[in-house]
């Protein structure tokens, strides 16, 4: 068996690899808490996959660094807000009577929303109880206001006597 001897390169290179190992665990067992900062960190080193979930709090975020048009849309639902966050629409429902409608007639009748309101939906059909003919011919939102106010409905009187149509529009404060 022959007695070989590590070459000097080979030492050399043992003594910086145990030098550099050995560095980093004493610089990671002397370092004071909180002693790395902002200034010690390069740009894009930190990402999301380096930050724990619940990490960031209100408390460490500045005032306005997030606004709404840094957040994605569809990301926060109405489960993530706290109660309270946002007003709670007013909602009205408003109704409107027209003339009768002669049987086998076509008649129509819209419903307005008061003023500060704006139409969101409506409907409607004739008082009283329905019959096996009647149509609704169309019911839909009307007039040049914008947001619209407005909602009509157009109904065909499938019965044998006139009947009063009635329009009903949804209204909210915006």
């Amino acid at each position: 068996m022959s007695n070989m001897r590590p070459s000097p390169a080979m030492v050399v290179a043992c003594v910086a690899l145990v030098a550099s190992l050995a560095g980093t665990g004493y610089a990671a067992m002397t370092l004071p808490p909180k002693s790395v900062g902002r200034a010690q960190i390069r740009n894009s080193a930190v990402g999301t996959l380096q930050i724990r979930d619940g990490a960031i709090t209100t408390g460490k975020l500045r005032s306005d660094t997030v606004t709404g048009a840094k957040i994605r849309d569809g990301t926060v639902e109405a489960k993530d807000l706290a109660k309270g966050v946002l007003p709670i629409p007013t909602t009205t429902l408003q109704a409107a009577s027209g003339d009768p409608v002669a049987p086998g007639v076509v008649g129509a009748v819209s419903a307005t929303c008061p003023q500060g309101q704006h139409a969101t939906g409506g409907g409607g059909g004739f008082a009283g109880p329905p019959t096996t003919n009647d149509k609704v011919v169309d019911s839909l939102p009307v007039g040049t206001e914008r947001p619209v106010v407005r909602w009509r409905i157009s109904v065909f009187n499938g019965g044998t006597e006139p009947r009063t149509p009635v329009a009903y529009v949804i209204c909210t404060a915006p």
